[in-house]
């Protein structure tokens, strides 16, 4: 999956949008991708990589079958994981890792969160 790929996937969701959270020279390039405020994923276009959120299961599982998979960049390890694009992680894989840390993070917000996000 390539930069251009993953940006126009994570914007696809509903209710999503893109953030540039910070303004430090050294993190100024990181781009957040929320829904009702929350981050499902942190991407890097630069590094080209991305930390998802996940099911502690699914960081073990994918760090264990792919050298593209790592402990995620400045998050909880158990709970986000690292992914670099183009590497041995199909583009199906990580578009799957996307859709279920987004799920996660709508499924923890609450009713009002949801309808002001329009979903």
């Amino acid at each position: 999956m390539n930069v251009e790929d993953l940006r126009n996937y994570c914007l696809s969701l509903p209710g999503v949008l893109e953030n540039r959270p910070w303004t430090e020279p050294q993190y100024e390039i990181l781009i957040t991708f929320t829904v009702g405020d929350k981050w499902f994923c942190l991407f890097n276009p630069e590094e080209k990589f991305v930390d998802v959120k996940c099911n502690p299961e699914v960081t073990v599982e994918m760090q264990s079958q792919y050298e593209g998979a790592f402990p995620a960049w400045h998050m909880n390890k158990e709970h986000w994981l690292g992914v670099r694009l183009e590497s041995d992680v199909p583009d199906e894989q990580i578009r799957a890792l996307i859709d279920a840390g987004y799920k996660l993070v709508v499924a923890g917000l609450s009713k009002k969160r949801k309808e002001e996000s329009g979903l």
